[in-house]
């Protein structure tokens, strides 16, 4: 954990943007209410990183630490949150008493900042290239990668965070080291071989699901390819998405792009959608 001076405006808005661009987590906790003496005003600002590290002040000792460990809280359970705090000497209701004696109160407003969800296309041809057209255009933060180095060009993906040439033969070396926690990977090459390997290579990374384009024949062979090579089940079931995409009558490489957005944002926020994933299925 480390501590630093109080930041301007700018630094304090670099600070976050720089943060959130690592594709980490930040916590912003602002004073929000003042009654009385305390160590700083409304409208004080301190930022707390997933891993711990603090930019800005709220005033210092227990009761910064404590801000800190509810902010460390807040991000790890994804909720903003109110706290209230006593610089009284004396208990009050719903406050932690810091055990100072300014003679105040004071209220915090812990919100929590995620970066936008990264999609990792892998195949960037006919299919790919809607899919990251349309992601780009929803917000989402792109990386591109192809065996063909033609296909991951600036020309081609603007936009993308990262533009990766990854020969079939380094599939499992380089596709692992594109892949961050939390990513959703779409496997949309087409060559049976080529998307089976990257397919069981990215399953074994931190992404958080591997959704497979492709025929209803081709996604039970991998299923029974993967469990036939000792994969786990339960990876595999709660991992692997195939086809990839919502149950809707696409059929033109752009409709099948918001077929598979569709099918992100549904998993995203927790809603209902009849999907074309037959995976868990298989494995009944």
């Amino acid at each position: 954990m480390s501590f630093s001076k109080n930041l301007s405006s700018e630094e304090f808005l670099t600070m976050a943007q720089e943060t959130l661009r690592r594709g980490s987590k930040v916590a912003v906790a602002t004073i929000i209410r003042k009654e009385g003496s305390g160590p700083r005003d409304v409208g004080s600002k301190m930022l707390v990183g997933e891993d711990g590290k603090v930019h800005g002040t709220l005033g210092g000792g227990v009761f910064e630490r404590h801000v800190i460990s509810e902010a460390l809280r807040a991000i790890n359970e994804g909720r903003p949150r109110v706290v209230k705090y006593s610089f009284t000497g004396h208990p009050i209701e719903g406050a932690v008493d810091t055990g100072l004696i300014c003679g105040g109160v004071l209220e915090v407003f812990i919100d929590v900042l995620k970066p936008s969800q990264r999609v990792v296309i892998f195949g960037t041809g006919r299919v790919g290239k809607p899919i990251g057209d349309l992601m780009h255009f929803l917000g989402f933060r792109v990386v591109a990668a192809d065996p063909n180095v033609e296909l991951v060009s600036t020309d081609l993906y603007p936009y993308a965070e990262v533009r990766a040439h990854v020969p079939v033969e380094l599939i499992e070396s380089r596709l692992p080291e594109l892949i961050k926690e939390g990513d959703a990977v779409f496997i949309t090459h087409g060559e049976v071989e080529v998307d089976y390997k990257a397919l069981k290579t990215a399953l074994n990374t931190r992404a958080r699901f591997v959704g497979v384009l492709g025929s209803r024949r081709k996604i039970a062979e991998f299923v029974k390819r993967l469990t036939n090579e000792g994969v786990d089940r339960e990876l595999v079931r709660t991992k692997f998405r195939g086809p990839v995409g919502a149950d809707i009558p696409a059929d033109s490489p752009e409709e099948i792009a918001v077929a598979v957005a569709a099918e992100l944002i549904t998993l995203m926020k927790g809603g209902t959608i009849k999907t074309l994933n037959m995976v868990e299925d298989l494995l009944k």
